[in-house]
Formats: C-alpha cells, structure tokens, sequence
C-alpha cells in the first residue's frame, strides 16, 4: 500500500488516518497485521505514529516447537521530504532527530513496507515459547556446556612464587 504525499498536503490540517490491514506470508498466513496509523506533515517532515498489531507464527529457539505470539508496537517514525535535513560534513553529535528516514525525492511512501520493518524489529533475538520451556532432549544434547577452552589448561599448571 502507497500513499502519495499529496494525499497527506491536501486533507484538512494536512493530516491522514489510515486502517492498515495485510497478510504476509513471513509471519502468519492467516491473521493479517493490523495498524492504525496516523500521517502528518511538519513542514519538511512527514511522521508517521501510531498501533501496529501483529500475530506471528515463530518456532522456539530451545524446543523447536511452533508458537504463536502477539505484538503491540507503538510506532513513531519521520520521513524528510528535504535530503539535507541532519547532514553534515564534519564529526557531529547524533540526536534523537536525526533518525528521519530520507525519502530521496520520492512522492510517495510504501506503508506496507514501514509496517513490515516495524514488526520485524520487535522481534526478539531469543524466541522461547515460555518462560518454563526447557528444550528438548535432540535441541540439549547439541549444546556445548562446557565451556573451557582447552589451549588454556597449560595455565592450570603455572605455579607463582611468592616475593
């Protein structure tokens, strides 16, 4: 889903509001991700806030068991219609301003896409099922527990003298 920038200058108070609702395969192929989002222009800027709900399918980091899990993202994100908007030359402080998205020149922003990243984002490095799930027998048996390096062993062996 496109929306033309066009779109946002010429609503009243040049605000959108937007029910998003697609299906993508990565994550559920049968619950779409839902977002109710709301579009502004700021003078050069275009921010983009708003709820994006998702219901994914992930598979278990310790048992390899399939699981379901829904995310509440609160999003709040600038896009710059002005490429040189937080560009400088030299060595320069990095605020929270300026993590703004460049459009490049494009009149128009890919919504599908800004929902897509924002979920992937919120996706836990570690996926476990539950806080009680322990693996399973084929998962444990391929985890290293210990964990010594065996080229140090020499130092086991070093004795200190005293002063």
């Amino acid at each position: 889903m496109y929306i033309r920038i066009s779109e946002i200058d010429n609503t009243e108070n040049k605000v959108k509001q937007i029910n998003f609702s697609e299906i993508f395969e990565e994550f559920n192929k049968e619950v779409p991700v839902s977002a109710n989002l709301k579009l502004e222009i700021i003078g050069s800027l275009i921010k983009i806030s708003g709820q994006i709900n998702a219901k994914l399918n992930l598979i278990c980091d310790l048992c390899l068991k399939e699981f379901t899990k829904e995310f509440n993202i609160e999003v709040e994100e600038f896009f710059s219609q002005d490429s040189s908007f937080c560009s400088n030359t030299g060595e320069f402080e990095i605020k929270q301003d300026c993590f703004i998205e460049d459009l490049n020149g494009k009149d128009e922003i890919n919504i599908s896409d800004f929902v897509y990243q924002s979920v992937i984002l919120h996706i836990p490095n570690k996926l476990v099922c539950d806080i009680n799930c322990n693996g399973s027998e084929i998962v444990n048996k391929y985890i290293k527990t210990d964990f010594t390096d065996p080229r140090l062993e020499v130092f086991k062996n070093i004795k200190l003298e005293k002063e």
